[in-house]
């Protein structure tokens, strides 16, 4: 394990989403809490075999969640970044404790074919100051299922059944596969941003407490049902059936059926 020091130039690499990262390491592996008093360790990838579409199943007790399909590559990988942001003096206690994150990923037998999985997890005994952030890349992604906290989930280029909690970050399904899915996200103190393409289907039961739910439909047809309020959204997507459920505190919830969902730059407005 590699410890670093995290200044801030790493925030270029989140807006530009490009660059800034080593070999078997995705991108988003350069991302990760901006503050000079944190301290982490980013391991070596995991690289696993895979065939055909493969479900994602991750739970983690705190820390980014971030799914890439890239159709580019031949096997899973998988960089878990250890973090510990104890705070100003507390420094060393940040990078001793790092030691005690520990992590699985594998590929286990899942509902549809394959799955991925992967369990973080910590032996110390302030686990509110420790972060295991998840990177993965995969081929193909069927079904994404995460648990996690304080920490944001985006999952790009996916289509299946989604199914996502955390707090204290937002959240991003952003794919240009047709949803037809059931999709379930809940988060607290955080945005929910959902893109999706027009061929995609559902019936939206969106809700949000203290934020603003917007919906933007260029593609396909949508039909307003009642009530939809500034911080509600009711209705059906292609006259589709399956349950797309939205819930946040604390933060908006955006809701866009477009050309190109995948094509966004690091921040989302309206």
């Amino acid at each position: 394990m590699r410890t670093f020091f995290i200044a801030p130039v790493i925030v270029l690499c989140v807006l530009s989403i490009v660059g800034c990262s080593g070999p078997n390491r995705p991108v988003w592996a350069s991302w990760h809490p901006n503050s000079w008093t944190h301290r982490g360790g980013a391991d070596e990838a995991i690289l696993l075999d895979v065939a055909g579409p493969v479900a994602v199943d991750v739970e983690s007790f705190n820390g980014d969640v971030m799914i890439m399909a890239n159709p580019k590559l031949s096997q899973a990988q998988v960089v878990v970044v250890r973090e510990g942001v104890h705070g100003f003096r507390r420094e060393k206690e940040a990078a001793a404790s790092l030691v005690d994150i520990s992590y699985t990923a594998e590929i286990v037998p899942g509902e549809l074919g394959q799955m991925l999985q992967v369990r973080t997890s910590t032996t110390n005994a302030e686990p509110h100051y420790q972060r295991a952030h998840v990177y993965i890349q995969l081929p193909e992604i069927e079904g994404v299922k995460v648990r996690t906290s304080n920490g944001r989930v985006y999952a790009q280029g996916i289509s299946g059944a989604v199914d996502i909690v955390t707090n204290h970050g937002d959240v991003r399904v952003m794919t240009n596969h047709p949803m037809t899915a059931p999709v379930t996200i809940v988060n607290r103190n955080g945005n929910i941003d959902y893109r999706v393409r027009g061929e995609s289907r559902g019936v939206f039961d969106a809700e949000t407490v203290n934020g603003v739910a917007r919906v933007r439909v260029r593609h396909g047809k949508f039909t307003t049902l009642p009530p939809t309020t500034n911080s509600t959204v009711h209705g059906v997507l292609n006259e589709g059936e399956n349950r797309i459920t939205l819930r946040t505190v604390n933060g908006d919830i955006r809701i866009a059926v477009v050309h190109d969902p995948e094509r966004v730059g690091a921040v989302i407005i309206g």
